[in-house]
């Protein structure tokens, strides 16, 4: 029988109770797919997309290489477009299938649209367009490869529907670049697709009853959970209110709390309290910085400690996990992972095992990975459904080449928490700027061999040298896009499209080249009125950058795929600023938590004695340093002093050490890899009395939790502003433009998310005491002192001897 039905779940009354719990008064529910979500209904409904099934059931075989160029889903839309527009006479395009099929104790509804349907002919023909890059005969042709999976479940659902005993179907691969079709046709026999599809949706079926056990686990634990802590904090119960309201109504929020206040689990216990009463399928949690991923976990292990079934997921960096990235023994001669090889064949065992641990650290996944020789990377991914709470970075959900297509599937149903809001302004703009320049040509080209790809390599270098010529300035602005170096880009991709397609090994230089070409057009393709592109003449430094001024545009396109969003930050303010900033002025709700902790154990002084403005700074370096020395001598202990940049942090170091040797200082390294960055920690925290020289902004000045004595106080060099340079400038004109005030947009606003992000290490906990010295005469200005935290209660000194009587009359009252 085929038809379509709806059905829509029941509204739950809920309140919180003393405990902290949510309970539900009334509760009708139902299953979403393909995570298996929401409660099931006691007929086992299932409602599934077609190309979810044969994603799922139908995949055999190798990994498609992962450093070939796919085609862009823009240019496959435009492709199918075209191609469609080409038949509309013959065919019916975007045909909408519905199909229920009652088997054992579920009724399943499929449903999917079939590219083009040729109803007129005899038999009726389906047919299935993918665009590639170049048509081999034979090599896309198998029967389980999934768009011939996807074009039989049409084929069977078509004929029973229409009550038809043949259907042909016809797959049609249409070249990038020259639009030529090459068919491929089959006839199927109406009994021969029941029997196939048949054993199909039982092996999906059988995974379902696993997923689904472990689901009516999970919703009744999170329905009954309790805060996993003693108390609330103060504020803290609020905080978890507003984001429990928020998922019941579907909002989109900005929360700002201070450090410390317990931000991860305010927002996580919620959430999990969310899906207990079915008003969510799944959280994903975004954090830029392995210590905010550690904090959540934490946070779930505490609920699980009391009595929550929950599975998670964390996805780590390909090139953090994957061993082909380090190991040469991996690749094969034809520049293969052996990990990619018969990936599909051994997928099935290893989900299976991964889905009874359920707590999928990075660490579980690798294990796993290893026991049956699968690409650890990709198996994270092949796991994004089943599990209740994803933990991955920002890039997964907003960069537009990484970004994970699983992500827009069914999006009304996932709460997207995002750590560290305030980071998301600028990783934007960088997801959506590209560059191109002579420095990467270079060494892709002394890696290349004399073939088709050399010549690519070669044609992208003279379209950038043939730009460079025309311009008169050592840098140029403008608003276009350089049409000759997108050509020459387009043929670098197909030629290396072609390579990879027919196996040949090309060097990993080629493949570094190749991912900024790829960027590169993706970001033409989306070039809008708030991109710039910036030219650089000089032939050593020769460049095309296409810059990225304001990404809201972007992100507010991203947001509607989640059924709510919660950012969060100890620095959102001013909320105005922010709003707009990441696309969320129109309907989002800004919200400010008032500190929990007292302020008398915080002091904050402003030493507004000394100028660090960039042509006033030097002269004002031995005042730094005896400032910095009178912090610590007022309550020797450890400290952090900040700096907005390397170049100035180094010259204030350099006269401290020279004047007073006798105090131990540590230095913050530039471009610091994962081990010195721990080093630089594990050293600090094994020392009593050492002030740490670091930048505002960078991994020290984040995300890290300096508890009790570990940090007594941070010294803060100046207002933290970026650099002034021709990007800087261009944001602040891109704000102006839109009439904001774009040297608060561009400067002052990023720099005192800076300074307060510093500042915010020193009180973590109730029971943490300790100093902020703001050393710049512009934060007794109203221009930034009106931005600074109401419960800084900040002092204004006038000279040293005027800091260290506020600071000892700080300590002695501790």
């Amino acid at each position: 029988m085929i038809s379509s039905k709806s059905r829509d779940p029941g509204t739950a009354c809920k309140r919180i109770n003393n405990a902290g719990c949510i309970t539900s008064l009334n509760r009708e529910s139902h299953i979403r797919s393909p995570g298996f979500s929401g409660r099931p209904t006691m007929n086992k409904s299932i409602k599934l997309g077609i190309r979810q099934l044969v994603e799922f059931s139908c995949r055999s075989g190798d990994l498609g290489y992962e450093a070939q160029p796919a085609v862009s889903a823009i240019e496959g839309i435009r492709t199918h477009q075209k191609i469609q527009k080409r038949y509309r006479q013959q065919a019916s395009a975007e045909y909408s299938l519905k199909h229920i099929i009652n088997i054992d104790e579920y009724e399943v509804e499929l449903g999917g649209r079939i590219d083009l349907l040729f109803a007129d002919e005899t038999p009726p023909r389906i047919e299935e367009i993918k665009t590639v890059y170049r048509y081999s005969k034979g090599d896309l042709a198998r029967d389980d490869e999934p768009h011939w999976a996807q074009a039989r479940c049409y084929a069977a659902c078509y004929a029973v529907d229409q009550q038809i005993d043949e259907v042909v179907v016809s797959l049609n691969f249409v070249s990038l670049f020259s639009d030529e079709e090459h068919r491929e046709i089959k006839t199927y026999q109406k009994t021969e697709l029941n029997t196939w599809l048949d054993l199909v949706l039982r092996r999906y079926l059988d995974w379902h009853r696993l997923i689904s056990h472990q689901r009516e686990n999970t919703l009744a634990s999170a329905h009954d959970l309790a805060f996993p802590f003693e108390s609330f904090r103060q504020q803290q119960r609020g905080f978890a209110a507003h984001v429990y309201r928020g998922i019941q109504q579907g909002n989109r929020l900005l929360i700002e709390a201070p450090t410390g206040s317990g931000k991860t689990i305010s927002t996580l216990f919620p959430s999990v309290k969310a899906i207990g009463e079915d008003l969510a399928d799944q959280i994903i949690y975004l954090s830029a910085k392995t210590s905010g991923q550690n904090e959540a976990i934490k946070a779930i292990d505490a609920m699980i400690d009391k009595g929550l079934q929950t599975s998670y997921l964390v996805i780590q960096a390909k090139a953090k996990c994957c061993a082909c990235v380090s190991d040469q023994y991996e690749i094969t001669d034809e520049g293969k992972c052996r990990r990619t090889l018969g990936f599909f064949d051994r997928l099935p065992a290893a989900r299976e095992a991964l889905i009874q641990i359920r707590h999928l650290s990075s660490q579980s996944v690798r294990a796993v990975a290893d026991e049956y020789l699968l690409c650890p990377f990709e198996l994270s991914l092949q796991m994004l459904p089943w599990v209740d709470i994803v933990i991955c970075d920002l890039n997964y959900i907003f960069d537009p080449l990484v970004q994970l297509g699983y992500f827009k599937t069914d999006g009304k149903r996932k709460i997207l928490l995002i750590d560290e809001m305030h980071n998301l302004v600028d990783r934007a703009r960088g997801m959506y700027s590209a560059s191109i320049n002579r420095i990467q040509i270079k060494h892709c080209a002394q890696a290349a061999n004399n073939t088709a790809v050399s010549r690519a390599i070669n044609g992208v270098a003279n379209a950038l040298d043939k730009w460079g010529r025309e311009l008169e300035q050592e840098e140029t602005v403008n608003s276009d896009v350089p049409v000759l170096l997108t050509r020459a880009a387009s043929r670098f991709s197909e030629k290396l499209g072609i390579d990879l397609f027919n196996n040949k090994q090309v060097a990993s230089e080629t493949l570094e080249f190749a991912k900024a070409i790829f960027r590169f057009q993706c970001i033409s393709n989306l070039y809008n009125e708030h991109h710039r592109t910036i030219s650089k003449k000089p032939v050593r430094q020769r460049e095309v950058k296409l810059l990225c001024l304001n990404a809201f545009e972007y992100l507010r396109q991203i947001y509607p795929l989640f059924h709510a969003v919660c950012g969060f930050s100890a620095t959102l303010s001013p909320p105005g600023y922010f709003l707009q900033a990441l696309g969320l002025e129109q309907d989002a709700q800004a919200i400010r938590i008032d500190s929990s902790f007292p302020p008398q154990h915080l002091q904050v002084c402003i030493c507004s004695f000394v100028d660090t403005r960039y042509r006033q700074r030097d002269a004002y370096i031995s005042k730094i340093c005896e400032t910095i020395y009178a912090c610590y001598q007022c309550r020797p202990g450890n400290y952090l002093v900040f700096f907005s940049s390397y170049h100035f942090m180094h010259k204030v170091h350099e006269q401290f050490e020279r004047r007073y040797a006798d105090i131990d200082t540590m230095l913050q390294i530039r471009a610091a890899d994962d081990h010195q960055r721990k080093e630089f920690l594990e050293h600090y925290f094994e020392r009593d009395n050492t002030l740490g020289f670091a930048i505002m902004g960078g991994v020290f000045a984040e995300g890290i939790d300096y508890v009790g004595s570990s940090l007594i106080g941070a010294i803060i060099v100046g207002v933290g502003m970026p650099q002034a340079n021709t990007e800087q400038r261009l944001i602040q004109q891109d704000f102006d433009s839109m009439r904001m005030n774009g040297f608060d947009f561009a400067y002052r606003f990023p720099g005192l998310t800076r300074v307060q992000q510093s500042a915010g290490r020193v009180i973590r906990s109730e029971n943490d005491r300790g100093v902020v010295v703001l050393i710049d005469n512009r934060f007794r200005q109203a221009a930034y002192r009106q931005y600074l935290p109401p419960h800084w209660q900040a002092r204004e000194c006038s000279d040293i001897d005027a800091l260290q009587q506020s600071l000892i009359q700080f300590w002695d009252n501790q």
